[in-house]
């Protein structure tokens, strides 16, 4: 949509937010939920992969699944608001729909039949595209994103639009709380993808990333995030936050699942000459190829880490040193300076974006995204020229260390979810930092330079809450990089066949 204009027209038969941003009765068909939902409600709990299989091999159905998914919705929804239009009459008949073409032996592809959710950013046909704005209240796409068209050829059931903080410019994506703990934010700006997967309202979901927007709620949630390598996915039809950054990337709960969406998402073409070659990307196997793996770990990434993170990631650079991995550390550059170089592009890519908004109804803003747009008045042309010299700069250095090594290993998250009354975070020496710029710190760099980067959950720590490990990868070996990640994902034992899942919060709370 142009900046400026709001596209209106006929609101579809789905539920919307109250003003409080909760959705309202949550689109549940009526003949859906009279359904005893016991005998299929665990069905949500599988894998995308294996709800897939069982699909093909008719031991599922499209109606059963995406009857289970909106049974966790019916659960969640009161407690963790992840979604703003649920599509629940529609996913239930093109579920029908399907059941029918896979009797009739036409499945569509290797999504035949399974729910996903996308981010409010991304455009489905008919329905609104709101971006968590006031300023395109009530805009409803006339087409699909490149993205959706793509899921939809594979015959996904696109079940919910997820919430996303206004414009994607921030970390909490109010009122999303994280599915592990209530009282705790489930990061941004795409914590309502991140939130639905965790809470198995979705089996998969597409959010963006721009500056860690995949990721960062990946990690505080327990899932699987990959921001591709840039240019690897289309944007076409997502709301821009700054076009030399934005990505659209999957989330997931396993990694082999995020391979199978990426493999959906991403056109084998889309790599320039000399990139590595596409491989088939064997995201289920073991991690028996950590014998010969070239690990470089990110020094100026590793410290200041809250416990649970530092121990963790010593167990697991320990296992991959046990396994026979290399393991050294490498210089990055400063992370803080690097973050500081994004955000001088971001704001100003995003001041151009929203000028004519600016100019019009700057009032319809939220406090912080305005303060964020009001920032890129004081940056000049030299600035951004500046930037992007510095970008290219450190993309060569990052492009160097994964000449010598396979794969570069940094935290996900340098904290477990912090609580969503808290604007500080404390390290254990005492040290205070702020928490967005905590948040974005481990995964600005990569956004900067376009490398493809994942996010792997690995365990709970002390407080029950995910932790996991950042992978970033040679441009455009995105596929190879699911596979490290598969490995990664396995060795300090999170079940893989059933990963864990939050448990449901008490009634009333």
């Amino acid at each position: 949509m142009e900046p400026g204009r709001c596209a209106r027209g006929h609101r579809p038969a789905v539920s919307r937010p109250d003003a409080a941003g909760h959705a309202d009765g949550v689109g549940v068909p009526a003949c859906v939920a009279r359904r005893d939902r016991a005998a299929v409600s665990d069905l949500a709990g599988l894998s995308l992969t294996e709800a897939a299989r069982r699909l093909h091999n008719r031991e599922a159905t499209a109606v059963e699944l995406v009857d289970a998914c909106l049974a966790r919705v019916e659960q969640w929804e009161p407690h963790v608001h992840a979604l703003v239009t649920v599509l629940g009459e529609q996913a239930i008949s093109r579920a029908e729909q399907a059941d029918r073409e896979l009797a009739g032996g036409r499945p569509r592809g290797p999504l035949h039949g399974v729910p996903v959710v996308v981010k409010d950013l991304i455009d489905v046909s008919g329905v609104p595209t709101e971006a968590g704005s006031q300023i395109l209240a009530g805009s409803i796409a006339a087409t699909d994103a490149a993205v959706v068209a793509r899921l939809k050829d594979a015959g996904a059931i696109i079940l919910a639009k997820a919430n996303t903080h206004e414009f994607a410019y921030g970390a909490l994506t109010p009122p999303t709380r994280n599915p592990w703990d209530l009282d705790r934010m489930p990061g941004g700006s795409s914590g309502g993808s991140a939130a639905a997967v965790a809470a198995g309202e979705a089996f998969g979901a597409l959010g963006t990333d721009t500056a860690g927007s995949v990721r960062e709620p990946a990690a505080l949630c327990g899932t699987v995030g990959l921001k591709p390598t840039y240019g690897r996915i289309s944007c076409q039809g997502v709301v821009p936050l700054a076009w030399s950054l934005d990505t659209v990337g999957p989330m997931t709960r396993i990694v082999e699942d995020c391979a199978l969406l990426f493999g959906v998402l991403a056109p084998t073409g889309a790599r320039p000459a000399g990139s590595p070659a596409a491989t088939s990307c064997d995201a289920g196997s073991s991690g028996s190829g950590l014998a010969s793996l070239r690990v470089a770990v990110a020094s100026e990434l590793m410290q200041p880490l809250e416990p649970a993170v530092a121990d963790t990631l010593d167990d697991l650079l320990e296992a991959l040193s046990a396994a026979g991995a290399v393991v050294e550390p490498v210089s990055i550059g400063d992370p803080d300076e690097l973050t500081a170089t994004l955000f001088v592009i971001l704001l100003a890519e995003s001041a151009s974006y929203h000028r004519p908004w600016l100019e019009s109804c700057p009032e319809r803003y939220g406090a912080d995204v305005l303060a964020y747009l009001e920032m890129a008045a004081d940056l000049t042309a030299v600035d951004y020229v500046d930037a992007q010299r510095l970008r290219v700069v450190q993309r060569s250095r990052i492009d160097a260390i994964l000449a010598r090594a396979d794969v570069l290993l940094a935290p996900s998250q340098q904290v477990v979810a912090p609580r969503v009354d808290t604007d500080t975070v404390v390290f254990p020496k005492g040290e205070t930092a702020p928490r967005d710029l905590t948040l974005i710190r481990p995964l600005a760099p990569f956004s900067l330079t376009g490398h493809p980067a994942l996010t792997v959950p690995l365990r709970l720590g002390d407080q029950g809450l995910p932790i996991g490990v950042q992978l970033v990868g040679a441009p455009f070996g995105d596929e190879r990089l699911l596979e490290y990640g598969s490995a990664m994902q396995q060795i300090l034992g999170w079940d893989t066949a059933s990963p864990p899942s939050p448990a449901l919060p008490q009634r009333g709370r």
